[in-house]
């Protein structure tokens, strides 16, 4: 184990990997000088790997010699899980600073390329150790700040402002890459559109405000309804909703259809122009089976026309749509 595990950190962490437990122990001390800077200390390299995945520290401290495997080997490891983490087009990227006893340019330069950031030569003085942690941690914090930026701005671009879902952007590309994994994997593909009923009526009656926390809570309900990671439900624009369910067929979708439309329903929002009193929601199925000379298009039509069907029917139901 460690010789410090710590799951919760606010404040900078520093993970220092040495394989002599009194270099670690003579480090940690000396960044106990430092305010609100936690450290953790192994000399394993692959239960630092372990560590590194789990708590995402600010800085990492690293001997060139480990057990287990080396400081480079563990720092070439570290880069290739940050790079397969992207999820803002931005990479995160930790402060690596080798320690090491050996006066080596060639391993130096290795070390650089494999990924680490600096090299401090042993016995490392207190002062230098400290100026070198503080300026890393300057590093680290202001690339925290460019994620977190990164971050934000990718949801602005792929999440309605409303309902916080994903909009029609998101849809749009979420349907290309779809569509295109479905034909190499040979599986269906279906699409459930959904409108809810009434809604001119509603805003007339309650106003646009009402009918903007109407909206909010269906898409809340809407999302709640699809349980596998893979579906995907966005506002398609005003009160249209459409959800994308990879590998399902149509009578997987119509099931998720229904369960969507009793999830709205049992939202019981007040609607006196709406069935029964309260809103509803008309629903679209369309399954295909992807392939080249078929269009995403194609199948969004197929939905639509379902859900008119279902409007036509009497709304507050579900209407699968066949090629």
């Amino acid at each position: 184990m460690p010789d410090t595990l710590l799951r919760d950190h606010q404040e900078p962490t520093v993970l220092v990997v040495d394989p002599s437990p009194e270099n670690r122990a003579l480090i940690c001390e000396c960044l106990r000088q430092l305010p609100n800077i936690r450290t953790i200390a192994t000399g394993d390299g692959e239960q630092a790997l372990r560590i590194f995945r789990e708590l995402q520290p600010s800085l990492v401290l690293l001997d060139t010699t480990l057990a287990g495997t080396d400081g480079i080997a563990l720092t070439r490891k570290i880069r290739s899980w940050e790079q397969g983490n992207n999820e803002t087009g931005v990479s995160p990227w930790t402060p690596i600073v080798f320690l090491s006893s050996v006066t080596d340019e060639h391993l130096l330069a290795e070390g650089i390329l494999a990924g680490g950031d600096d090299f401090l030569c042993k016995p490392v003085s207190e002062v230098v150790l400290l100026a070198k942690v503080r300026a890393m941690l300057r590093i680290s914090t202001r690339q925290q700040e460019i994620w977190k930026v990164h971050r934000q701005l990718k949801d602005i671009a792929i999440l309605d402002s409303l309902t916080g879902i994903p909009n029609r952007r998101y849809f749009d590309d979420t349907l290309a890459a779809e569509w295109k994994r479905c034909i190499r994997t040979e599986s269906p593909l279906s699409i459930v559109i959904s409108d809810v009923d009434f809604f001119k009526q509603f805003n007339d009656i309650y106003g646009h405000q009402a009918g903007d926390v109407c909206l909010k809570a269906v898409a809340a309900s809407l999302s709640e309804s699809l349980f596998r990671v893979e579906d995907t439900v966005a506002r398609y624009g005003g009160e249209e909703f459409v959800a994308i369910l990879p590998g399902t067929d149509a009578s997987g979708a119509y099931a998720v259809a229904e369960r969507m439309r009793q999830s709205a329903r049992d939202l019981h929002i007040p609607h006196e122009r709406g069935i029964d009193g309260r809103v509803s929601c008309s629903f679209g199925v369309a399954s295909i089976q992807p392939s080249v000379d078929k269009a995403p298009l194609q199948l969004l039509r197929t939905a639509d026309a379902g859900l008119y069907a279902a409007k036509r029917a009497g709304r507050n139901r579900v209407a699968l749509e066949s090629e």
